[in-house]
């Protein structure tokens, strides 16, 4: 069996100087080629995992913390965050915390991470050429990162990772500056990444996209594990609309029809994605 690409055990963490802790008693863990999604409400938990999946807990953040997080067996407190990111690449939730604010173009903004590696020149170029047409930056290699809009930011932020080949990709809602069909384009190259192996882990309040592209859902309230399970297992769960979590259209259809007393022949299910899911849901 091979090693687990992260491993959450009995995480706890608590900020420094606030008297409430952030996360409790998180435990979990991401099989190599997996892809994790956590959903909850807003001040679940799910930005403090992010960062103490990438090392930012508790090299840049400090705080109280218990139990341990572990890249490919090695606990990320007893590594640097340089050594982290040859295996981990974090998109944050705002795309400007990402930019290194030196680069005078959206080219030199790719090649940043590269440089600091001291990757050849030519190497570099043909990259840098390769993730811009991936992420549809080609015509703006030559523009001012801090010119471009939300959206462009945020997929020069993404680029900027994915050219580091890491093999663990770490995503904080990195799609909100993005409008739905920007949004969609993002996750079809996510997903296709992580077909070809790579373990994602990605936090997203789209709860139809969450059911698309997971293997493995964790949902997190107010600092605590509340569900863990595929994806049917924990939008399955009674009670799950009342820890603050959202559920997919398609779990809530089901559950409309169901009460309503019909029975399967009654039902008349054409075609579409979320009838799909209904049609599966009911076992049709």
């Amino acid at each position: 069996m091979s090693e687990a690409a992260l491993r959450v055990e009995d995480f706890s963490f608590r900020y420094r100087d606030t008297k409430r802790y952030a996360v409790r008693h998180l435990s979990f863990e991401v099989p190599q080629g997996g892809f994790l999604c956590v959903v909850g409400p807003n001040g679940s938990g799910k930005s403090t995992l992010c960062n103490a999946l990438v090392g930012l807990i508790p090299h840049h953040f400090t705080g109280k913390l218990h139990g341990t997080v572990s890249v490919f067996g090695s606990d990320v407190s007893k590594k640097t965050i340089a050594d982290l990111s040859t295996d981990i690449g974090f998109v944050f939730q705002n795309p400007f915390n990402q930019l290194s604010y030196t680069a005078n173009t959206v080219a030199e903004e790719l090649a940043y991470g590269l440089c600091n590696r001291g990757v050849p020149r030519d190497e570099m170029v043909v990259r840098v050429e390769a993730i811009a047409h991936t992420l549809r930056l080609d015509g703006l290699l030559e523009r001012n990162p801090l010119e471009l809009s939300g959206g462009q930011v945020q997929r020069v932020a993404l680029g900027s990772t994915l050219i580091l080949n890491p093999k663990i990709l770490v995503l904080d809602e990195c799609t909100t500056q993005l409008d739905p069909l920007g949004s969609e384009e993002i996750f079809d190259i996510v997903r296709a990444l992580n077909e070809d192996g790579m373990t994602v882990v990605m936090v997203d309040h789209d709860m139809e996209r969450v059911a698309r592209c997971a293997d493995t859902v964790l949902a997190l309230r107010d600092g605590n594990q509340v569900a863990l399970g595929t994806p049917r297992e924990v939008f399955g769960m009674a009670g799950l609309e009342e820890q603050g979590v959202d559920i997919p259209d398609f779990v809530r259809v089901t559950r409309a029809l169901s009460a309503s007393g019909l029975a399967d022949g009654d039902i008349e299910l054409t075609e579409g994605p979320t009838i799909e899911r209904v049609r599966e849901a009911m076992g049709r």
